[in-house]
């Protein structure tokens, strides 16, 4: 499809995914939001941006601009919207470790954007097309490269100084509204992958759960109970179900502790665990299970305490990865394919 022309007569870039975008957020292509878009998408697109970020991102971009030059500030369903518009038109490839970061940040949303000061609330929608665009790509619409595990902090900082810091070449301030609809239309017009998998639901401890949990840490790691608390709050999903698993086996950790205590009972640790497990196992196997069993109220207060720090392009900390890989073999805690399908 040929690209349609504006009033000048010139082509209007990227025309067919603004008017999508906006069609899906329900902002009325006539309104200044909409003519401020289309002025900057002329102004500022060229082909390095194009394959740098993809179209989606650059007519989002245009019309997160356009919102923030004519302070137009979004209701918290609009955001939940922007954000579902973004990641499933613009992320062709998803992975846990996104899910989880996307995830947080509807989480984010629903906890504090009610109560976030105006000008933070008109910045946002520039604010999650960037964190959009570096999940798509690795780099924000201002060309900053960004490692995935360092997105979290990249939010966080665009939370507090996002406005300062936004640079768009034009400048239209007019006031301006428009109507957004609630994010499940938004999810049945937008013919892609889902954007918060069923087992996240599902899979979240409920009270009663969790009141276990933190009971269970408390006497593991002898902290009191306000203080676990806090600390599983601020845990990734992923992480609340491991340590609930080896909440749950910590009677097994400390079967399986006595047994490694003195050399001479290995053999009789890997005959148990090969008859409980119900397969044979390596003396490497063995030996990593070991380790991880000895380590287990370390990795436990670790996780807690947010030290295990991801390293390298993919996001991974590669000495809780080797603890938890231990945990597996001894059945200690469940694969993430197994839970979905217990589910």
């Amino acid at each position: 499809m040929k690209d349609s022309q504006n009033d000048t007569g010139a082509p209007t870039r990227y025309e067919q995914e603004l008017k999508r975008s906006m069609h899906l957020l329900k902002i009325n292509q006539d309104d200044q939001i909409a003519k401020t878009a289309f002025e900057l998408i002329e102004k500022s697109s060229d082909l390095e941006t194009t394959l740098q970020h993809g179209k989606w991102i650059i007519a989002l971009n245009a019309m997160a601009g356009s919102c923030f030059l004519n302070q137009r500030v979004f209701s918290q369903s609009e955001v939940y919207d922007l954000l579902t518009v973004a990641v499933t038109t613009s992320l062709q490839g998803r992975t846990k470790t996104i899910d989880d970061m996307i995830f947080r940040i509807y989480r984010d949303i629903m906890a504090n954007y009610e109560s976030s000061d105006e000008k933070l609330k008109i910045a946002y929608p520039k604010m999650i097309v960037d964190v959009v665009a570096i999940l798509a790509k690795g780099v924000d619409t201002r060309g900053n490269r960004i490692p995935l595990h360092n997105l979290e902090h990249y939010y966080q900082t665009r939370k507090s100084d996002v406005i300062s810091n936004t640079s768009i070449t034009s400048e239209v301030p007019v006031a301006a509204t428009a109507t957004a609809a609630n994010i499940k239309s938004i999810e049945r017009n937008v013919k892609r992958e889902k954007l918060i998998p069923s087992d996240y639901k599902e899979s979240l401890l409920n009270k009663d759960e969790e009141t276990e949990l933190v009971e269970s840490l408390t006497k593991i790691t002898d902290r009191s109970k306000k203080d676990i608390q806090a600390s599983v709050d601020k845990l990734e999903r992923k992480d609340v179900l491991r340590i609930n698993d080896l909440c749950k086996n910590y009677s097994k950790i400390e079967k399986y502790s006595k047994m490694i205590a003195d050399a001479d009972n290995l053999q009789k640790f890997k005959t148990t665990l090969q008859n409980e497990s119900g397969r044979k196992l390596s003396d490497h196997q063995v030996q990593h299970a070991v380790g991880s069993i000895r380590k287990a109220k370390l990795y436990i207060k670790n996780v807690l305490d947010g030290k295990f720090t991801p390293h390298g392009s993919y996001g991974i900390n590669h000495t809780k990865h080797n603890l938890e890989y231990g945990y597996l073999i001894v059945g200690l805690m469940q694969p993430s394919r197994k839970r979905i399908a217990l589910k």
